[in-house]
């Protein structure tokens, strides 16, 4: 069977798969060097490709303002039903990561968990990460 990584095979995928503990647990990988960069109250935050939302709605929690970008409205929802679980609020945006509706220099933390390694060519990915980033912002990726 080859594994496609196409908007409609992530819809059904996120369709069928919503617990954000149950989803490929990450180790904090993702959160262990956000948090380690100073307190995150109050900071600018996007996660891109948003999955189950397990990180993003973590650092609600602690006081930042988070934004998730996915092109599957399936995983927009899932987002959505577990930040509403745990009592957070998160912005939700349907978009492609590579062209993303943002302002230049919008936020301070930039930052995707096992999505770099489904694009031949990440750079489009990339670029406009450091687009939508502040001046002294950083970029936190882990690729699988």
């Amino acid at each position: 069977m080859t594994r496609a990584s196409t908007q409609s095979h992530w819809d059904a995928y996120w369709q069928a798969h919503g617990d954000p503990h149950a989803t490929y647990d990450n180790d904090d990988r993702i959160l262990t060097p956000i948090l380690a960069l100073g307190n995150v109250r109050g900071k600018r935050i996007l996660e891109v490709g948003a999955g189950s939302g397990r990180d993003s709605i973590e650092l609600a929690r602690q006081g930042a303002r988070v934004t998730v970008i996915d092109y599957v409205p399936s995983s927009l929802g899932v987002v959505a039903q577990n930040a509403a679980e745990a009592g957070v609020e998160i912005e939700l945006v349907c978009g492609d990561g590579t062209r993303m509706p943002f302002p230049d220099d919008t936020f301070q933390v930039v930052f995707h968990q096992g999505l770099m390694e489904h694009f031949r060519d990440p750079h489009p990915l990339l670029k406009d990460n450091r687009r939508v980033l502040k001046r002294g912002g950083h970029v936190v990726i882990d690729v699988p």
